[in-house]
């Protein structure tokens, strides 16, 4: 039997070229899903004057964002328990269903619609495109392929809105979405062709109404509804409805109870044995320090992204195109350290020694960021925005090496749904945070510079609209205080930096290499809790013995 398993591994192992083409498959996929986070940035006006629906330009961001988060766990137990090939390419199927809706859409409502069906299936292509790298490459190797795939999705980051501006000015915006189309379908094909999963033998064979059964389908509705319940809150809270209006409050109180029996079903079994968080995955310390680690690093440089074009567009007067050319040092340092994070983790085998550099280079970078001012230099602006980009690069993509060595094989699926699940919830939790910061300290500076001002009208404007309505002689002040406020979102990202210091000296140092030795020897790799387990039971063997032997 040890030998088949080895036997059916080995088969699944690509060679040279296969390999390439599935990772092609993998990134391009990977590239897809990343860039449509951000290609309408500088579609939207185009889309809201064609539909006539300002006021649903939020929505068409949103419905994608709340599509991806909710469902990311539900995809870790459908991977768990199903085909992981299979459901793969559902998840593309879905993303590009929901992309031919967006592309054809014929008002708002359809394009919202869309939206949230792409971002149905975005959510299962990312860690979808991890497992299949867990199965058929050798732990010691991943690192360096994983370190690519979050390369590619930063590096999608920063082309999506460039890409929507040429596609919107040179063709029509709703290219932003027909592009997903034939890309997508070479991601259907390749993997179909070449991505053979290794059968699990030591798995026994199990009806499809008892796979179903497992999927905890009680748990995932309310932890679906908690989680739309807090991105809504998140979403319409401070911009839509103030944060005191009944409606926001309502979804706190939605999703606190959500949360509760979602706590109560996974600690009892009232709606019977399966969980959608395994017991593996809860009570192992690590894959908690590893999602709070990954939640400092995203959160931050999430609210990096989204107020340093604000900065250069309202403080120092550049285009939109301009300003996202600024922030390219900030995607670009992250994209060349996940590479080189990704290669240092192969050779030395340990995932910790990429958190650590990644919280110090993260840490001195974000402080560095707090330091600017209407007088900094493009040159010192770059130089801290390649600083904290490499730090972030550096330290994105450990949690999930984490997952993979620690847990056992059944529940990398989860484990690595429940960290990118983990990313995209502290993007938009912090996100908010900032705003209300921004907002409260705009509000009582430009308060304070010009008693008289009406700040409640012009908080509703745009940010190029507040300047250009204040007299002239006020303008310079206003400038200086929108300045300071904007700076002080970055403040964020330092704490969060900081924070992240936690995670990276708390996780315990496990070898990568040491699992595939484990599995050539022809054991099953243990995890640190089974390791530590061990040890007891020997040691408890061991006084036994010499008791029986007195």
């Amino acid at each position: 039997m040890e030998s088949q398993r080895n036997a059916a591994e080995h088969a699944a192992q690509p060679g040279n070229l296969r390999l390439i083409l599935i990772m092609v498959a993998l990134c391009l996929a990977v590239f897809l899903t990343g860039m449509d986070q951000t290609i309408l940035a500088t579609a939207t006006p185009v889309i809201s004057d064609e539909f006539n629906a300002l006021a649903d330009i939020g929505w068409w961001t949103n419905a994608y964002f709340l599509t991806l988060s909710s469902f990311q766990l539900f995809y870790g137990k459908l991977y768990s328990h199903f085909s992981i090939k299979l459901i793969y390419l559902a998840a593309v199927a879905l993303f590009e269903v929901g992309s031919l809706i967006c592309a054809t859409a014929p008002n708002s409502v359809a394009l919202i619609i869309g939206r949230s069906i792409a971002g149905l299936g975005a959510a299962g292509i990312f860690s979808g495109g991890i497992l299949i790298t867990t199965k058929i490459i050798p732990l010691d190797r991943r690192a360096a392929y994983l370190g690519i795939m979050s390369g590619v999705f930063g590096l999608a980051a920063i082309i999506g809105p460039f890409l929507g501006g040429a596609l919107t000015d040179r063709a029509t915006w709703r290219w932003c979405f027909g592009i997903n189309l034939p890309l997508g379908a070479v991601t259907v094909v390749l993997c179909a062709a070449f991505v053979r999963m290794p059968k699990e033998q030591s798995t026994p064979a199990t009806s499809f109404a008892k796979k179903c059964q497992q999927l905890d389908i009680p748990g995932t509705a309310c932890l679906v509804g908690a989680l739309i319940c807090l991105l809504l809150a998140l979403q319409w809270g401070g911009s839509t409805y103030p944060w005191k209006n009944g409606r926001i409050i309502a979804l706190f109180i939605v999703f606190g109870v959500l949360t509760i029996v979602f706590v109560v079903i996974q600690t009892t079994s009232i709606t019977g044995t399966a969980r959608t968080i395994p017991s593996s995955l809860a009570r192992n310390r690590d894959i908690w320090l590893a999602a709070s680690y990954a939640m400092c690093i995203s959160g931050g440089v999430y609210v990096a992204v989204v107020y340093l074009p604000v900065w250069f567009q309202t403080v120092r007067g550049s285009s939109a195109l301009s300003s996202g050319a600024l922030l390219s040092p900030l995607i670009a340092g992250y994209v060349v350290g996940s590479i080189i994070a990704g290669a240092v983790t192969s050779m030395v085998g340990y995932y910790n020694p990429g958190m650590i550099a990644g919280t110090a280079l993260a840490i001195a970078g974000a402080a560095l960021l707090t330091t600017i001012n209407l007088d900094s230099s493009t040159a010192r602006i770059v130089g801290y925005q390649l600083l904290y980009g490499f730090g972030v690069g550096f330290g994105f993509g450990q949690p999930s090496y984490v997952v993979q060595t620690v847990l056992p094989s059944a529940d990398i699926p989860v484990g690595v749904t429940f960290i990118t699940l983990t990313q995209n919830l502290s993007s938009s939790i912090f996100v908010a945070v900032a705003q209300s910061i921004l907002q409260g300290e705009l509000r009582s500076r430009l308060q304070s510079v010009i008693p008289d001002l009406d700040v409640s009208s012009l908080l509703n404007s745009g940010a190029g609209d507040l300047i250009s309505t204040l007299p002239p002689e006020s303008r310079g002040a206003a400038i200086e205080a929108y300045s300071r406020s904007l700076i002080l979102t970055l403040y964020i990202s330092l704490a969060l930096s900081c924070v992240s210091v936690i995670g990276a000296l708390g996780i315990r140092w496990g070898s990568m290499k040491k699992v595939k030795s484990e599995a050539l020897n022809g054991t099953e790799p243990q995890t640190i809790e089974q390791e530590e387990t061990t040890e007891i039971k020997s040691e408890e063997h061991q006084v036994n013995e010499t008791n029986e032997s007195k």
